[in-house]
């Protein structure tokens, strides 16, 4: 709880829920200025907020280029409750989706 203070004493916006999933995916495009091909890996949570009547999808960047999905450590389990640090929220279709900065991790609520 004392770290969830201290983020909002930061004046940092979180969001509260609990986790129904996450997992790694590599995200590819290509840069229409350059032609040039890219990629990063994020890891993408959805959340369950206001006793399960909305959802939340929330990505984090966690690497430049692709890593191996394998390896990459989930840091949340599935039914707890987690705070999550917020870079960026809006509604896409029905559905809230946020951004969470790189180096934040979800705290057990």
């Amino acid at each position: 709880m004392e770290k969830i203070l201290e983020v909002l004493r930061q004046g940092k916006p979180l969001v509260v829920g609990e986790c129904r999933g996450a997992k790694p995916e590599v995200i590819e495009y290509v840069d229409k200025k350059t032609g040039q091909a890219a990629s990063f890996t994020s890891l993408k949570y959805l959340i369950e907020i206001n006793g399960g009547t909305q959802a939340v999808q929330i990505s984090q960047a966690i690497g430049d280029g692709k890593l191996d999905i394998a390896s990459v450590k989930i840091p949340v389990v599935k039914g707890k409750v987690y705070a999550f640090e917020l870079q960026s929220l809006l509604m896409k279709s029905g559905v809230m989706v946020a951004k969470m900065p790189a180096g934040a991790q979800p705290i057990p609520g």
